[in-house]
């Protein structure tokens, strides 16, 4: 759990995703073979674009770096060339400069059937409570969810459908929380959001939050959601525990 996690938000002027992506598609190949610390490099469009994710104006991105350097350091993953190149390509293409959020995380699992089995949806759900003694208190009721939907979901042999739930704290400040969560189809997140245990969480936390952000969404086939071991929640021969 001691990675370090980029919640990210690109943002493209209308029609522009396709430039944006077209230079990504080489920042990414250099990405994979040449940084190995760079653990997770995964996109997902929003709802709103289903029908048409060329259109776009917005995407989010979910990254995992071993340690803070691997991403600002001298070496790491900002300062490469290639993402100097990348850039130089993307200014035409987006309305904001790079929209970024750090955390670290205290509970979850980032891939329970351990074969990067894609989702039929994400969900991103950022909280802003109300100090930072409510978000620790937040997050120790929210630990216990995550573990006890990894225990329940392991020992159905994922048949509910979770693929990742995580909790984050941000390490911007002190009273950010955030969730991830990946369902394999969409009729499986809308049961989840429906249990007993999410909601009775959600309740109980209501006097330490001041703010909640949802939003779904699709993956877009780029990246990847790890390299194949040493992720959050990794279970040696998993296939034995599903």
């Amino acid at each position: 759990m001691d990675d370090f996690y980029l919640f990210a938000n690109c943002n493209f002027v209308p029609d522009k995703y396709g430039d944006w992506q077209e230079a990504y598609d080489d920042l990414s190949t250099y990405v994979w073979s040449s940084e190995p610390t760079t653990k997770a490099y995964y996109f997902g469009i929003p709802l709103d674009y289903a029908h048409d994710f060329s259109k776009t104006t917005s995407m989010f991105a979910f990254e995992i770096y071993g340690k803070r350097d691997d991403l600002y350091g001298d070496k790491g993953h900002l300062s490469s060339p290639a993402m100097s190149t990348f850039l130089q390509k993307i200014p035409a293409a987006s309305t904001t400069g790079l929209d970024l959020n750090h955390y670290k995380c205290v509970a979850g699992f980032l891939d329970l059937p351990g074969d990067k089995t894609e989702c039929g949806i994400m969900q991103d759900v950022r909280i802003t409570c109300t100090s930072a003694s409510a978000r620790d208190s937040l997050l120790s009721s929210l630990s216990q969810l995550v573990t006890s939907v990894e225990k329940q979901t392991r020992a159905d042999g994922g048949k509910d459908g979770v693929l990742t739930y995580m909790a984050f704290a941000n390490l911007d400040d002190d009273v950010g929380a955030r969730i991830f969560g990946r369902w394999k189809t969409r009729e499986d997140m809308e049961r989840f959001i429906r249990r007993e245990e999410v909601n009775s969480f959600l309740f109980a936390n209501k006097e330490n939050v001041r703010a909640m952000e949802q939003r779904g969404y699709l993956p877009n086939g780029k990246g990847w959601l790890h390299r194949g071991e040493g992720y959050a929640g990794e279970v040696k021969h998993d296939s034995a525990n599903l």
